[in-house]
């Protein structure tokens, strides 16, 4: 009985947070609250100078931060024993702040981790939720046999 308990309560404490999870704004959307009506000045004190700087196609401009990395990946293959496939290639990460035509910002868009977000708060607390509730449930079901072989 106790191990339905624990399922029903661990199901429902997961799918109330993920629809919570997905009413919160995208990192995207939270990037833009913090720098929208930031000036280019206050974008270069935060990330320093742009490495590319165009226009935005609305009579304003974009500044584009962006690096690239070489990736390896290593494959094994499936048939022979020692046959591997390296593949390189080459990721490109950015963050672009499109600033209206008085230089203020109104939109950013990037495809980087973005740490301190509220969804990522939420994931933290969703996997801490579940974790515990695991525990619970795998610490609780001998404790509660303990209890009814005692009786």
């Amino acid at each position: 009985m106790f191990c339905i308990v624990a399922t029903v309560l661990a199901a429902m404490t997961s799918c109330g947070t993920a629809r919570r999870l997905e009413q919160l704004p995208t990192e995207e959307e939270e990037l833009t609250q913090r720098w929208a009506g930031k000036e280019y000045s206050d974008i270069v004190q935060g990330y320093g100078e742009p490495d590319r700087v165009t226009s935005d196609g609305k009579d304003g401009s974009l500044l584009i931060y962006e690096d690239f990395a070489t990736v390896m990946e290593t494959e094994k293959s499936l048939v022979f024993d020692d046959n591997y496939t390296t593949t390189v290639r080459e990721k490109r990460s950015y963050t672009h702040f499109f600033l209206d035509q008085e230089g203020f910002c109104y939109l950013v868009k990037t495809n980087r981790y973005v740490p301190g977000t509220a969804r990522e708060k939420a994931r933290d607390r969703i996997f801490l939720t579940t974790v515990g509730t695991a525990f619970a449930v795998v610490i609780g079901i001998p404790i509660v046999a303990m209890i009814s072989h005692s009786r």
